[in-house]
């Protein structure tokens, strides 16, 4: 199921954890995340710093609808679904 993000998870600086997204994850039977562009730049900066940000979490895809295309697909973020495709 593709669900957003609730706008409240990103708010408070100690719910920003990883273990709260992944029980939201699990208690939500997400099969993608959609974020905003703001929860998406938050959601990077719980991340280890070494690492590009992550275009996947719990092996769910995430979507950030409002980012523009560019960045989108410089992140690896930007997949176009259309017609033909698997």
């Amino acid at each position: 199921m593709k669900k957003s993000i609730p706008d409240t998870m990103f708010t408070d600086r100690e719910q920003v954890r990883l273990s709260t997204l992944s029980n939201w994850i699990l208690d939500h039977g997400v099969t993608e995340i959609v974020v905003t562009e703001t929860q998406f730049w938050k959601f990077v900066t719980i991340q280890p710093l070494a690492e590009k940000p992550w275009t996947k979490f719990m092996g769910r895809s995430l979507s950030v609808a409002d980012m523009p295309e560019s960045s989108q697909k410089n992140l690896g973020l930007f997949e176009k679904r259309g017609g033909g495709q698997i």
